[in-house]
């Protein structure tokens, strides 16, 4: 099955520029859903090396890495350097025909290059300014520097994953980024709806910790309400039992029996419908307190079948489950073609590319399939010809390094 893209949310941003100054996978991700929408994002790299995840690899596909291929489609690449007045100018420039500014410095460093948000909004009140940054620009962690995982550990998420007797883990995808680059994507295209009623931009700000905070938001108010932190679960969840892993006759089974009903489903077709009778399992509070001794009654009946026949069971009785399945599952997986989850983009260097597009559509359509990743400076010329540098000009700054 061949899944044809529809145009309808590819144009949803269609005619709004973004100067992208971002790296690695937040703020390259919050761009990326802004072009998949149908923004023209120019991403700023850094002459020789650009973007720091093009160097993230393994993993590769043909020599390019696959962690920035899976960031910057639809984007268009020019090489300049900010540390340079002239690229700074290039920048600005760049800023006059442009509605966002997209940056992931670390607070206050693009003061120092006339690029932070208080002069370039001064200049151009309409300018839509987002920062993303690991603590905000404020507070005493402000200018302390954080990757994804380094958030994990100072916000609890980490001290929450893998097993009560293990280490703790950290979460095997960036989930902080890529909540970041949610937020900042939402508060741009609120913004932008903001500026049609006002005329006026705005600087929008987050960061990971903020992000990280959310995503422990009901964990966070729970220890509120009790002055009790949450533990290690493993599979589990510490207000919900059962709903965590049983291994079968050959594979692990993910099983959420999230309320009465499921549970009371869950028996039966265990052959255990006595334990529905039993007051320490009555309600779910119950099965939480008494998780141990459920998990005792359940374990033994889950190794009698194999995890494809009890997901097959259970999932006609309407019983959420799942086998704990690989990314090579995921791959092979017909509910992506049927959702059109891995779209082809020609690219020069990498035949049979496939990306993820956004996981949302509008009347059928997802968004858009424009370009695949840009090389590095790809689009430095076109760029320039829109500015209306001169030859001369381009000249002199490819021999200072100014652009690549």
């Amino acid at each position: 099955m061949t899944f044809r893209l529809e145009p309808q949310l590819s144009h949803a941003l269609s005619g709004v520029r973004v100067v992208d100054l971002t790296r690695n996978l937040a703020g390259p991700f919050c761009t990326m859903l802004l072009a998949d929408l149908g923004a023209d994002v120019i991403k700023i790299e850094r002459p020789g090396t650009g973007d720091d995840t093009r160097g993230w690899q393994p993993p590769s596909w043909n020599g390019e890495s696959a962690t920035f291929l899976s960031a910057n489609r639809n984007k268009r690449s020019i090489a300049v350097d900010l540390n340079r007045p002239e690229g700074q100018d290039l920048v600005r420039r760049l800023l006059r025909g442009a509605d966002v500014l997209v940056e992931s410095f670390r607070p206050g460093s693009l003061r120092q290059r006339g690029l932070d948000a208080q002069t370039l909004r001064t200049a151009a009140p309409r300018l839509i300014y987002c920062s993303i940054s690991a603590y905000g620009d404020r507070g005493p962690k402000r200018h302390r520097p954080g990757y994804d995982p380094v958030l994990q550990a100072d916000t609890g998420i980490m001290d929450l994953t893998g097993y009560p007797e293990e280490p703790p883990a950290r979460v095997g995808i960036g989930a902080i980024d890529l909540g970041a680059a949610l937020w900042a994507s939402i508060g741009i295209q609120a913004a932008l709806m903001q500026r049609d009623a006002t005329g006026a931009g705005s600087h929008i700000q987050t960061s990971l910790f903020e992000t990280a905070t959310w995503w422990m938001s009901y964990h966070l108010v729970g220890y509120l309400a009790t002055g009790q932190p949450p533990g290690r679960q493993g599979t589990g969840t510490p207000f919900i039992a059962p709903y965590e892993t049983f291994p079968t006759a050959d594979g692990d089974l993910l099983v959420a029996a999230a309320n009465d009903g499921l549970f009371a489903g869950l028996i039966a077709e265990l052959g255990l419908p006595a334990i529905g009778g039993d007051a320490r399992f009555a309600t779910n509070p119950a099965r939480v307190r008494h998780r141990g001794e459920l998990r005792a009654l359940l374990a033994p009946a889950f190794l009698l079948r194999t995890a494809a026949a009890w997901e097959r069971l259970l999932t006609k009785r309407g019983i959420p489950c799942s086998r704990v399945r690989t990314v090579a599952d995921l791959a092979a997986d017909p509910q992506l073609d049927a959702l059109g989850m891995l779209v082809p983009y020609p690219h020069p260097a990498v035949p049979g590319l496939r990306l993820v597009p956004v996981p949302v559509s509008l009347d059928g359509g997802r968004g858009a399939t424009r370009n695949p990743p840009p090389r590095l400076g790809e689009h430095t010329d076109a760029v320039l010809d829109e500015l209306d540098i001169d030859a001369a000009t381009r000249d002199r700054w490819r021999r200072q390094g100014v652009v690549a």
